[in-house]
């Protein structure tokens, strides 16, 4: 069992919180999420292809009325794609936002009217992809049952897509498969190919972003060149450094939770900071918050004491992060009343390494 005096942003993230007077007084509420693909907003919107009056600056308007797409509103686009199954010419229509976003969902309007119903005329498969800096990658949706689609089989005029996994992106795209009224008659062979003559378009009303606007500095890379190495944990001698191997993820991660813990026990505001990125963002709130939030938590209460219990500590290599689950138990006690209090439930950290170090970067 690891005992652990833990800060007030972490409490952000506890499941079914007992203690009132600790919500009343230190919790608070997440900040609404931005939609940040409005044109209002700064963003902008292309596509690599258009059928006549239906531009791609018409899913960012904030228009999401169907009964108006004879007028001109939403994006469509051919599908000749599926003439012969080349992907390579996919149709997409893509997003630029004002500014790096911490992505919390994607809402896709296509078109559902009396006259256009979306089971006869909407959106049926389609990939959401994002920017990632080299290329483009599927969303992480909690939608997603196939690794090749956002979606399959939609009949569903508005399709909302939650995003479970850090996504911090400035640019996104969807890319339409397929439609409900797509019809493919077989017309001749080209070589081994078959040609098909393709009815049916791809209608978009609106493509919806939303999050919270993230940190200037947003890419391990980049932390990497702005922030120098700190040891974490307890200090470790060359010569055992050198008589040792390197240790784990696993027990990198509990030597900062350990230096956590020995923040707290001394009240020391700056230890228990450096365990947090400087890029943290979390509910809309940043590292800044996170240091005033703990800052005040010292000034109104002592006799803090955090209990954690079964900690699972899960790394995951491709992307340098590791997710921390456990269960906690806070004790402490108002400086103005000396009444000890307690509140206990369930919290999840999400770790980055930054600088052969690793970090809290969110409080889920």
């Amino acid at each position: 069992m690891l005992r652990i005096c833990i800060c007030l942003t972490l409490l952000l993230s506890v499941i079914g919180c007992k203690s009132q007077t600790l919500q009343e007084h230190l919790l608070e509420p997440p900040p609404p999420l931005i939609n940040f693909a409005l044109s209002q907003n700064g963003a902008t919107a292309e596509a690599s292809q258009s059928v006549p009056n239906h531009r791609a600056a018409e899913i960012i308007d904030g228009d999401t009325n169907s009964e108006t797409w004879d007028e001109g509103s939403g994006w469509g686009s051919s599908l000749e794609h599926l003439r012969t199954s080349d992907l390579n010419k996919r149709p997409y229509v893509s997003v630029t936002l004002p500014k790096p976003v911490d992505i919390r969902k994607i809402v896709m309007w296509t078109i559902d009217s009396e006259k256009y119903p979306a089971p006869q005329f909407g959106l049926k498969d389609y990939r959401i992809e994002y920017w990632h800096g080299t290329g483009w990658g599927l969303i992480p949706s909690e939608n997603t049952k196939d690794k090749q689609y956002t979606a399959r089989d939609n009949i569903k005029g508005k399709r909302i897509h939650e995003i479970r996994q850090r996504l911090i992106a400035s640019k996104v795209r969807l890319v339409p498969v397929s439609s409900n009224d797509t019809v493919r008659n077989y017309q001749h062979m080209a070589g081994k190919r078959p040609v098909y003559e393709v009815e049916g378009i791809a209608r978009v009303m609106e493509l919806e972003v939303w999050g919270y606007a993230a940190p200037e500095v947003h890419t391990l890379k980049q932390i990497a060149q702005g922030i120098p190495p700190e040891s974490v944990g307890h200090p470790v001698s060359t010569e055992t450094q050198n008589n040792q191997e390197e240790p784990t993820i696993k027990e990198t991660i509990q030597g900062v939770l350990n230096q956590y813990e020995l923040g707290y026990d001394m009240a020391d505001l700056a230890k228990v900071m450096s365990c947090f990125s400087e890029t943290y963002l979390s509910n809309g709130r940043t590292y800044q918050d996170v240091k005033m939030k703990a800052a005040q938590f010292f000034e109104a209460h002592h006799q803090i004491d955090m209990t954690l219990t079964d900690i699972n500590i899960h790394p995951n290599i491709v992307d340098d992060t590791a997710i921390v689950t456990g269960g906690y138990t806070l004790q402490y006690a108002p400086k103005a009343n000396g009444q000890v209090e307690q509140t206990s439930g369930k919290l999840t950290l999400v770790f980055a390494n930054e600088a052969e170090t690793w970090r809290i970067i969110r409080a889920e």
